[in-house]
C-alpha cells in the first residue's frame, strides 16, 4: 500500500501543475478563457512541470483536481496487442462509472515508442495521460512493479493503492467491479450466490451431429446447410465453425499480432500480455 505522497500528482508536493481536457472543458469547467489558455510554446506536451493531459495539446488542468478521487493508472501502448484488445472493454467500463461517480478518473501512462504513436492511441481515449516521455512513467512502473502490459493500478481517494490486478476486475466485472476493492469483490461474490440459489445444480444438455438441408445457427444467427450440431431436447442448433471453430480467427489475429510485435524491443508478447524482457 503506497501513501498518497508517494505519488506525482499529490498537490502538496507537486510544483505547478496541470491537465488537459478534450475540447477544451473537463467535468463542466471552460478552459477556453484569456485566463486559463495556455500558449503553444508552454502546452501540456512541451511543460517541464508535473503535468497530466487529455485529448488536446493545451488546454490544462490543475492536478490538484485528482485530490480525493478514486483514480485509475492504465500502463499501455498502441504497439502492444493485448492493450488494444482491452481498450474497448476499459473506455465502457469508464463511462458507466463516471455516469455514477464524477469523483473517479483514469491516467494513461504510454509505453508508445514515439509521440506520433502515443498521440494516435490517445485519440482513442476518453480519459487523461502523462505526456509522451514524462519522468514520472520510469519512478510508477518501480513502485507499482510493472513487468507487463496492459496493467491497470488502482489508487484510493486517501491515495493508497487500492489492487494493482484491477484490469482483471474490469475484464470479469466491468464498471460492476467499482471501486475495484477487495470489500467489493466480496459484494460480488455473495450477489453471484444469491442469484444461483433455486438453480438446478446440473442441466441435461447434449449436442449430436447431423445433417439437414438447411437450418438457422442459434449462436451466429446464420443460415447452415448440411452439418450442424443439434440438442434434441432444447431444439438448439449450432453451426459447426461455431461449435468447433470459434476460436480460430481469434488465434490466427493473435500470430498476426505476435509477429508485429516480435521487432518491439525489450518486450515480448504471450497470450493477453506484453512482459518486460
Amino acid at each position: 500500500m503506497h501513501a498518497f505522497t508517494s505519488h506525482p500528482w499529490n498537490a502538496k508536493a507537486a510544483k505547478p501543475n496541470s491537465l488537459q481536457a478534450k475540447g477544451g472543458k473537463h467535468r463542466g469547467t471552460t478552459f477556453e478563457t484569456p485566463e486559463t489558455r495556455i500558449p503553444p510554446s508552454l502546452g501540456c506536451t512541451h511543460s517541464k512541470t508535473n503535468d497530466v493531459i487529455a485529448n488536446t495539446p493545451y488546454n490544462c488542468v490543475p492536478i490538484s483536481d485528482l485530490v480525493g478521487k478514486n483514480i485509475l493508472l492504465y500502463f499501455s501502448a498502441h504497439w502492444c496487442p493485448p492493450c488494444r484488445a482491452f481498450l474497448p472493454k476499459l473506455v465502457e467500463t469508464y463511462h458507466q462509472i463516471k455516469a455514477k461517480d464524477d469523483a473517479f478518473e483514469l491516467i494513461f501512462i504510454s509505453s508508445d515508442r514515439d509521440q506520433t504513436s502515443f498521440e494516435e492511441y490517445f485519440s482513442e481515449m476518453p480519459w487523461l495521460a502523462f505526456p509522451f516521455g514524462d519522468e514520472r512513467k520510469e519512478y510508477l512502473d518501480r513502485i507499482f512493479k510493472v513487468q507487463g502490459i496492459p496493467m491497470l493500478v488502482a489508487i484510493g481517494p486517501t491515495g493508497r493503492t487500492v489492487s494493482t490486478e484491477a484490469r482483471e476486475r474490469v475484464m470479469y466485472h466491468g464498471a460492476n467491479a467499482y471501486p475495484f476493492t477487495e470489500a467489493r469483490l466480496k459484494e460480488i461474490e455473495a450477489e453471484n450466490e444469491e442469484m444461483a440459489k433455486g438453480w438446478p445444480k446440473k442441466v441435461k444438455h447434449e449436442l449430436e451431429l447431423i445433417r439437414r438441408q438447411e437450418y438457422m445457427c442459434d449462436g451466429c444467427e446464420e443460415e447452415g446447410i448440411v452439418w450442424f450440431f443439434y440438442c434434441e431436447e432444447w431444439e438448439f442448433d449450432l453451426h459447426p465453425k461455431c461449435a468447433l471453430e470459434e476460436n480460430k480467427a481469434t488465434k490466427v489475429e493473435k500470430e498476426d499480432d505476435m509477429e508485429e510485435t516480435k521487432s518491439k524491443e525489450g518486450w515480448v508478447c504471450d497470450g493477453d500480455v506484453c512482459h518486460k524482457v
